[in-house]
């Protein structure tokens, strides 16, 4: 199902702006929070990835014209390691036996493989917020065969699956919250302190198959940079060329535990 789309006149510059607005949510559920001891974990990895200069992430997104600062960086990885886990403790709660997520820190060149690899089954883990209705896929990144163009070549670039994880709190609203999503510097300490005073929960609105990319590529699933979210606000501005699939679209996550069961 499509995003409803529509033109909506922006008072503040006198012009029409694409919005677009859900058509199929799903509510949040919090299924578990997240363990103390693995939230540390990631807190230190992505400090190190982010204003501890320790490892590598792109500044900005494929097709993104937001050099992100180094609090971007750190909510970005923090946020996504905390996914994984959350996707991690899920598997093994359902007697799967999946690698524990990676928070070694690497160079340029050494990113963007699967975050799960289970009996030859590429999973990817995207996150958003708990009130999150969209699973993105920057449309820069993908080609018509649903194949990760920065990875081409590399025996790396095609995904099984792509898994959908909302948390809350979500990690950006509070380095916002305190000052500290914009700047490069922060204190490991206070930063931390800030961190630990969070329970973390999570919810998995579904799973979608390489086949539902491919098809939403063909359909024009498409939501371009620019365009706004619900309503014309700055916190609801798309930064890149997105694919899309709705919450209410995706699958529910039991179908891919019980496709790895049987494998």
């Amino acid at each position: 199902m499509k995003l409803n789309f529509q033109k909506q006149y922006d008072y503040a510059d006198g012009l029409f702006k694409d919005v677009y607005s859900f058509t199929n949510t799903k509510k949040f559920q919090p299924l578990k929070s997240i363990d103390r001891d693995l939230v540390e974990e990631v807190f230190n990895f992505a400090y190190g990835m982010s204003f501890g200069g320790e490892g590598h992430h792109r500044v900005h997104r494929t097709g993104g014209s937001n050099r992100r600062s180094n609090g971007e960086l750190f909510a970005d990885t923090f946020q996504g390691k905390l996914a994984e886990f959350a996707l991690w403790s899920t598997f093994k709660d359902n007697n799967l036996d999946v690698v524990r997520p990676d928070t070694e820190m690497y160079g340029e060149g050494l990113w963007d493989s699967s975050d799960f690899n289970f009996k030859e089954k590429k999973i990817a883990v995207k996150s958003t917020k708990s009130y999150g209705q969209l699973l993105l896929l920057e449309s820069e990144d993908w080609n018509n065969e649903g194949l990760y163009i920065p990875n081409l070549n590399t025996g790396s670039e095609s995904y099984d699956y792509f898994v959908l994880i909302r948390l809350e709190p979500f990690t950006a609203d509070i380095l916002l919250k305190n000052r500290l999503y914009f700047n490069n510097t922060a204190s490991e300490e206070k930063l931390k302190g800030l961190i630990s005073e969070y329970e973390y929960t999570f919810d998995i609105p579904g799973y979608m198959s390489r086949r539902t990319l491919i098809e939403m590529i063909r359909r024009n699933y498409f939501i371009p940079k620019g365009a706004y979210l619900n309503k014309i606000y700055k916190k609801n501005l798309i930064d890149a060329n997105n694919y899309y699939i709705q919450t209410g679209n995706l699958k529910n996550i039991k179908g891919l535990i019980d496709d790895l069961i049987q494998l």
